[in-house]
């Protein structure tokens, strides 16, 4: 299984605000600005808008590479994928899996994540999320134990 973060030059380009800003995050800092990536989002796709794209396709090429010669199936769990990434996912073979949760839920594990601002649900990068039509949809609303045990079946599922 590999993971990819869609979103990484997001998160590459947030650091570097911050830095910049003489507030650096710390390495490995997972803490959002959700702000200033849904700014980052939309900006940053008007200059190019398959920014995301690339990032995704070259590190599925590097994958591929590493795997090369192996018979088992592989999984690339893409994180943060976003209704504008799902045609080119789609086209190379992805099947989507949406991970629903309530909003008060993921809001309160945001603030404990220690989150910098709270991105806006309604924001233009976020739009369309209901348009999605997953080969399977996981709730995460419950607790983290019970999210793992409903993914690790899913993997199951698709025969790893």
């Amino acid at each position: 299984m590999h993971i990819i973060t869609l979103a990484e030059p997001l998160y590459r380009a947030q650091a570097a605000v911050y830095q910049c800003a003489g507030r650096p995050l710390q390495t490995g800092e997972r803490r959002q600005d959700g702000a200033l990536l849904n700014f980052l989002g939309s900006h940053m796709r008007k200059i190019n808008p398959h920014v995301l794209e690339e990032h995704f396709l070259s590190e599925t090429v590097r994958i591929n590479a590493a795997c090369e010669g192996s018979t088992r199936r592989q999984i690339v769990i893409c994180s943060d994928a976003r209704p504008a990434d799902l045609p080119y996912l789609r086209q190379g073979g992805f099947h989507p899996v949406v991970i629903t949760v309530d909003e008060e839920v993921a809001r309160r594990r945001r603030e404990a994540r220690g989150d910098l601002t709270l991105g806006d649900s309604r924001h233009s990068t976020e739009n369309g999320l209901e348009q999605i039509h997953p080969s399977t949809t996981v709730d995460n609303s419950g607790t983290l134990e019970n999210f793992a045990t409903a993914a690790a079946a899913l993997l199951d599922c698709l025969g790893t």
